[in-house]
């Protein structure tokens, strides 16, 4: 079935009802290292891509810089605006779709897209779109989930085990199976090769490592704070250097010679 452009989607139910400490750990470990990677400087000027809610991008915009949003969602627009508003932010958001930018080669200093390339409808012309953005010195910088993680495989394995001895089928979708509103499955292979397209890739970066993998979350709900945050913060420091099998991919690179004009 062809794929269509939600319009009305939110983000209500991207986080558990429950977070447990290796989701809080993912999801600000993919932030800060986002945010290092895109480094805002005062007077940059910066395109989110997918900004959602523009919790993003305000926070770039306390470093200094103008940014702008692009969001299809009317829903999210709605949300972005009302938070811009509060935080009173240097910030816009425009109403459009990363495969069609509203906006002239060589526009912006940086462009970023965390955690929401997996819902284009095409991608790779995204991934085209962002390189034609920036300027020819300019940063791209894609932030996504690893579909083919190491804690994705050895939970399906745990899951195939428990079967395969009686245990029970799991039944329902899980955390590896690809969400419905997803339009691509992101893996370290196929993103480097779809960026390679229009990208000079400078450094792909791994984000935590386990996530997925059955009683994992319980096991560290059940130790003390600090004993859980001393062995993430030691499996994050393994998948960044190891970017294929960690939960989170995170790359930059600037455009190739020819794709943008000043």
């Amino acid at each position: 079935m062809e794929a269509k452009l939600d319009l009305e989607w939110n983000d209500d139910h991207v986080l558990p009802e429950v977070i447990n400490p290796e989701v809080a750990f993912l999801f600000r470990r993919m932030s800060e290292v986002t945010y290092e990677k895109i480094h805002p400087k005062p007077g940059e000027r910066i395109l989110d891509i997918g900004c959602g809610k523009a919790t993003d991008g305000v926070e770039l915009t306390r470093k200094g810089a103008t940014v702008v949003g692009l969001e299809p969602s009317n829903v999210m627009v709605a949300s972005s605006l009302e938070y811009i508003a509060e935080n009173d932010a240097n910030m816009m958001v425009v109403h459009g779709i990363g495969e069609h930018l509203p906006f002239k080669p060589g526009t912006f200093d940086k462009v970023c897209c965390k955690g929401s390339l997996d819902h284009f409808m095409d991608p790779s012309v995204s991934i085209g779109q962002m390189s034609t953005a920036v300027k020819p010195d300019g940063e791209v910088i894609i932030a996504i989930a690893n579909f083919e993680s190491l804690g994705f495989k050895l939970g399906k394995t745990i899951c195939w085990l428990k079967g395969a001895l009686g245990f029970g089928k799991v039944e329902g979708k899980m955390v590896w199976d690809t969400p419905d509103d997803h339009t691509c499955r992101f893996h370290y292979s196929n993103l480097k090769q779809m960026a390679s397209a229009h990208l000079d890739i400078e450094q792909t970066t791994g984000v935590s490592l386990l996530f997925g993998v059955p009683w994992w979350g319980s096991f560290l709900t059940w130790c003390p704070d600090s004993i859980s945050n001393a062995i993430l913060s030691s499996l994050d420091s393994i998948a960044r250097y190891a970017p294929s099998i960690s939960d989170v991919i995170v790359l930059r690179g600037k455009p190739k010679k020819g794709t943008t004009t000043a």
